[in-house]
């Protein structure tokens, strides 16, 4: 028998030897993933009711569980013997190492004991291993009152084992990636303030103790903000250690300059890796002029993640210093959320400034703007500014209302954000003082052909042009397909020309990776019911992503509210649609494809006990699992007319397909072949 292995370190699956197996709809998975939790030990039918429906269970709970350990033994296959009932309850077996959890929860205690014994590099292998083993937040697709619970715990423990990691790195004396990590973990688990403790320590041993301070008053104000608690005694020991301490050398850079009319204009084309948006490029020129002349302006450059913002940003900045404006830009990082006015303070060069209060930091960073005008026009640009920290964002909008008074561009970079007040209200007033909205739309398909030959060094054959609607009109889709498919082999340069190999098969993994991480920034949410979705086709509606889900469809909603307003999704006309094909496609394609056809069948019956039309509900069913039960046959038996009308070869095939069952009872055989043989036949 072939080995049976489960993952719950992000969302469960299982799979038999190398198959996969179709755990089956959202509370047969969650009766799954208890039942693997408790491995190799009888869990009762009270247990498991409580843990799918808590403290409201319907009546039918205990068929429902009979149902769907009868389900899973089918999906189980060879290795459903695995799954035992007795008078207890019932029991998964599996061999150790088979769960993931386990391996982890193993090679955690591993770690410890090779840490305690003086191995810090046998302990730090193995933490890497454990922690390589998480494929994002625990039991991701599943709810429930055990998973929530089982969710916390392992997640406990991933922290431990990250802060153990990087205490571990940092007394080796830390590596070239231990700041973005740590980074990283400060920014998905703000409150635990070991993290904050030692990406300080590694910001201070790298030269860095301003910013190892910025870090301890972020710290400090998530902590009050959040909990009411001042910061512990290690991170105040800490700050007053730096304090005292000079920072460590830190490695050579270029001096910086005191004021922004020092930074030179870089020695690259002025137009660097921007594609196209002529238009807008001779907007902010005309702005440029204007702003010689004394005339003040705003400027708001929006457009979803790779659409070009930074970059045209770049073409209108080197402009600028060609024309003698003085510029200072500063880049929000998602760090710097947590980091009052670090983004201002860098873009003006005041990162040793004292750290006051939010009010009077606002007031120093407004006066020295007014310092800097008083001798000439100053150009100041915000990128991404969705990620700068409030105190920023105040200091942004107090700065432009001075550009009634003062020679100053405001420019701001930001793509969509649903949900976040401050900044829709910072949108809405570079309108209302008469600022320039820049929304970039995507590329034509010219100019995407451009960026394809740019990127292989040649131009651009037939077949690799035709795939320029891939890239959605988004430069950073177009490079990252051309990128996925140089690196995968699939492109050769025939008479001068790149062309698509013909062995060259799908989208490149690079540009599916890059379309889901634009995705990043939406909730986690909002991001799994956009995968189902992807899964029913360009077009769906809500009643159908609530089936292959298992939430209801008013929960859905705001989920879905929130891709609208993202622009991920659109209105078509009582259905949602995805903008872009690349969008579905990378979502879908994240979805084990083993799942795949059973999710279908779940949206063809959740559709037509919704009265959805039967040549929607057709294309579902066909999607699905080959197998004809009764629900399918009854289904063709009251609507197999209907659809014959709308869908004559869909009809035809689910026809076909049910005739063939050689379990089908005579009367509905007599009846399916009348519809195939129908006189409009």
């Amino acid at each position: 028998m072939r080995r049976l292995r489960v993952t719950v370190l992000g969302p469960v699956r299982a799979w038999n030897g190398e198959s996969e197996i179709d755990l089956g709809p959202a509370r047969r998975r969650a009766l799954f993933a208890m039942l693997a939790a408790n491995a190799n030990r009888p869990v009762t039918r009270t247990e498991l009711i409580r843990a799918l429906w808590g403290e409201s269970a319907p009546s039918a709970a205990a068929g429902n569980i009979y149902t769907y350990v009868s389900g899973l033994r089918r999906s189980l296959g060879a290795a459903g013997g695995l799954l035992r009932s007795g008078r207890a309850g019932y029991t998964l077996r599996l061999e150790p190492g088979a769960l993931d959890a386990d391996r982890f929860e193993t090679l955690c205690e591993a770690a410890g004991a090779q840490a305690a014994a003086g191995r810090p590099g046998q302990a730090l292998a193995l933490l890497d291993e454990a922690l390589a083993l998480w494929r994002g937040e625990a039991y991701a697709n599943v709810t429930g009152l055990f998973a929530d619970l089982d969710r916390h715990r392992l997640t406990e423990l991933r922290i431990g084992a990250a802060e153990r990691r990087a205490r571990l790195v940092l007394a080796g004396g830390g590596d070239d990636t231990l700041i973005a990590d740590l980074t990283a973990l400060v920014r998905d688990h703000p409150l635990h303030e070991p993290f904050h403790e030692l990406l300080m320590r590694a910001l201070h041993r790298a030269g860095r103790g301003t910013e190892a301070l910025d870090v301890f008053h972020a710290a400090r104000r998530v902590l009050v903000d959040e909990l009411g608690v001042e910061p512990g005694p290690a991170l105040r020991e800490l700050q007053v250690q730096i304090l005292a301490e000079p920072a460590p050398a830190a490695p050579a850079v270029a001096a910086v300059p005191v004021a922004p009319d020092a930074v030179p204009a870089p020695a690259v084309p002025w137009r660097g890796r921007l594609v196209g948006r002529d238009g807008e490029l001779a907007l902010l020129r005309g702005l440029l002029g204007a702003l010689g002349e004394g005339r003040s302006t705003i400027v708001w450059i929006e457009g979803e993640p790779g659409i070009g913002k930074s970059a045209l940003l770049d073409a209108a900045l080197h402009e600028a210093r060609a024309m003698g404006h003085r510029v200072a830009r500063g880049v929000a990082e998602e760090l710097s959320g947590r980091i009052p006015l670090h983004v201002m303070r860098r873009a003006l060069r005041l990162e040793d400034a004292a750290h006051d209060d939010p009010p009077a930091a606002v007031d120093r960073v407004l006066d020295h703007v007014r310092e800097l005008t008083a001798a000439g026009p100053l150009v100041l640009a915000v990128d991404h500014l969705q990620w700068a920290d409030e105190v920023s964002l105040l200091a942004w909008e107090r700065l432009a209302a001075l550009t009634r008074w003062l020679p100053l561009l405001l420019v701001a970079t930001a793509r969509p954000e649903p949900g976040r007040a401050d900044l829709a209200r910072l949108r809405r007033g570079v309108s209302t003082r008469d600022g320039h909205l820049i929304r970039l739309a995507p590329l034509p398909p010219s100019d995407i052909e451009q960026i394809f030959g740019t990127t292989v060094g040649v131009p651009p054959g037939a077949t690799l042009r035709s795939l320029a609607p891939l890239a959605a009109g988004n430069p950073l889709y177009a490079r990252e397909l051309v990128t996925g498919l140089v690196a995968e082999d699939g492109v050769r340069v025939v008479d001068g020309l790149a062309e698509v190999d013909a062995r060259a098969d799908g989208m490149p993994r690079a540009l599916l990776d890059t379309v889901r991480a634009s995705l990043d920034h939406l909730s986690p949410g909002a991001r799994e019911a956009l995968r189902y979705a992807a899964l029913l086709g360009d077009r769906f509606a809500v009643a159908e992503v609530a089936a292959v889900t298992g939430r209801t469809p008013f929960d859905l909603m705001a989920d879905l509210e929130e891709a609208l307003a993202a622009d991920v999704l659109v209105d078509a006309g009582g259905e949602l649609a995805f903008r872009q094909p690349v969008l579905r496609q990378a979502l879908a394609g994240s979805i084990p494809a083993a799942l795949r056809p059973t999710l279908r069948r779940h949206a063809a019956q959740a559709l037509a006990d919704d009265g959805g039309a039967a040549a929607r509900v057709a294309d579902h069913l066909l999607a699905g699992p080959p197998e004809v039960d009764e629900w399918l046959v009854r289904w063709l038996v009251a609507h197999g007319a209907e659809l014959s009308r709308q869908a004559p070869e869909p009809a035809r095939e689910l026809l076909r397909r049910a005739l063939a069952s050689p379990r089908l009872l005579q009367a509905a055989r007599a009846t399916l072949a009348a519809l195939l043989d129908g006189p409009d036949r």
